[in-house]
């Protein structure tokens, strides 16, 4: 039987030179590349290629920012009022299947219109993004904030096994936002008012569920109006009377 016999191996530095395999294809990955032209044109293959990822990166930025736009209020960053009402109504899908409720609280500032007409939008713009923050930092985690319009907040509360967690959450929304707020050097106080409505006790679709919880919420805003106050208009005629949300509703859709 023959054996493969050993080759030599040169010395000095002939010895440290890569083995280059050559293949007979003329693009193929062993090969040598000697040519300054070829050197050129991977190049500029790389610089293209470098440019078309930057391309894709800035792509995908423009789609989220869309997205977001689409539903995102574009003053507090809450969710607005059109995405709003969809993840409501998947709220109470997911509760169908799972046997579950869906709270609701419609949230209602008391005293920001005297703020906003004394100092400003811009100051009651700063005032509405700290009660935007301020009720995201008192609901459970899977809550939904979003804001309704003009000073009107609406919370979703999805999967809840009882009335008691909706309530517990307005206590804490309410006592939070009732805390101070400062323009400039003046202090303000602000309240706030929060119908609460449950399906499906309260109604067995998001229209429903916020028409009940808007309800509650005059109910409890009319007890706290001075007598010497003009008197509040009824539900339906607030509803059709909301503050711009600044949000951007996609086109053709409801704002």
């Amino acid at each position: 039987m023959a054996y493969a016999q050993p080759q030599a191996v040169p010395d000095g530095a002939a010895a440290l030179e890569p083995v280059i395999l050559r293949d007979a294809a003329p693009n193929s990955r062993g090969r040598r590349i000697t040519s300054s032209g070829e050197l050129r044109e991977i190049e500029s293959l790389r610089a293209i290629n470098a440019h078309l990822l930057r391309e894709l990166a800035a792509m995908k930025a423009r789609e989220a920012e869309t997205q977001r736009l689409a539903e995102r209020d574009g003053l507090t960053g809450l969710y607005n009022r059109r995405r709003m009402l969809e993840l409501l109504e998947a709220a109470i899908s997911d509760a169908v299947l799972q046997d579950l409720h869906v709270g609701l609280l419609f949230i209602d500032l008391n005293g920001f219109k005297a703020i906003n007409d004394k100092y400003g939008h811009a100051a009651g713009d700063v005032i509405l993004t700290t009660v935007a923050t301020r009720i995201s930092a008192r609901v459970r985690t899977g809550d939904i904030c979003c804001r309704y319009g003009g000073d009107e907040f609406v919370v979703i509360l999805p999967g809840v096994p009882d009335p008691f967690p909706v309530s517990r959450v307005a206590d804490a929304i309410r006592e939070r936002v009732s805390l101070p707020y400062w323009i400039g050097n003046e202090q303000q106080q602000l309240t706030a008012s929060i119908g609460e409505s449950m399906y499906p006790y309260h109604g067995e679709n998001a229209a429903k569920l916020l028409h009940r919880a808007d309800e509650a919420m005059y109910r409890l805003k009319v007890r706290i109006v001075r007598p010497t106050s003009k008197v509040l208009p009824g539900p339906q005629a607030r509803l059709t009377r909301r503050r711009n949300d600044k949000s951007k509703p996609r086109p053709g859709g409801t704002p």
